[in-house]
């Protein structure tokens, strides 16, 4: 930030704790530039840039009575902006964890030699799960999704959901269940038996 610019930013911020939308707008138009070249840096492959920037503008909207306007207001962006990296990182080897875990899943008690999930990459893995994922029950998907993909807690997700860690438990059992047989049909179409 340029020294001669410091009273005019911290009037903006100022503002913008206020609830002034127009010092929002002219924060965002003044850092989503630097912001989204940190993010292209960061940001796992595959993941959606735009939607990561929205949401670090939206966590700062939000939370902008905590702001300090004596303080490194781009410091504090930017921790926002981390934490947010972080957190899709998090999230992106969750799944990755459980697709690997499907995966193998899918291999058990089979000769792999004749095997032709051995053969899938990823991303057919990836799609066969979204398609499954999406036949689900809306809130079974959301509840799986949760968990699986996302790391939450059963606990963490009866508190965000409001539902009891034990609805949690058997949404997490049926979706767990369809999937398995659901993968068992995919093999064995693969090997010509019902």
């Amino acid at each position: 930030m340029d020294v001669s610019n410091l009273y005019i930013e911290k009037e903006i911020i100022d503002q913008f704790i206020k609830g002034d939308v127009l010092a929002f707008e002219l924060i965002f138009h003044r850092t989503k530039g630097r912001l989204k070249g940190f993010l292209k840096q960061v940001i796992p492959h595959g993941a959606d840039e735009e939607s990561v920037l929205q949401e670090i503008y939206l966590k700062l909207w939000v939370g902008r009575s905590l702001i300090k306007a004596d303080k490194n207001f781009e410091a504090y962006l930017y921790t926002i902006a981390r934490n947010m990296v972080v957190d899709v990182m998090r999230k992106s080897l969750h799944k990755q964890k459980y697709l690997e875990e499907l995966y193998y899943l899918t291999k058990e008690g089979v000769d792999n030699s004749y095997d032709p999930l051995a053969k899938v990459n990823y991303s057919e893995l990836e799609e066969l799960v979204s398609d499954l994922l999406n036949r689900l029950p809306e809130k079974r998907k959301e509840i799986f999704t949760l968990n699986r993909f996302d790391g939450l807690t059963y606990k963490q997700i009866s508190q965000k959901l409001n539902i009891s860690e034990n609805t949690v438990d058997t949404q997490i059992r049926k979706a767990l269940g369809f999937f398995h047989l659901e993968l068992k049909r995919y093999k064995a179409s693969f090997y010509g038996y019902p």
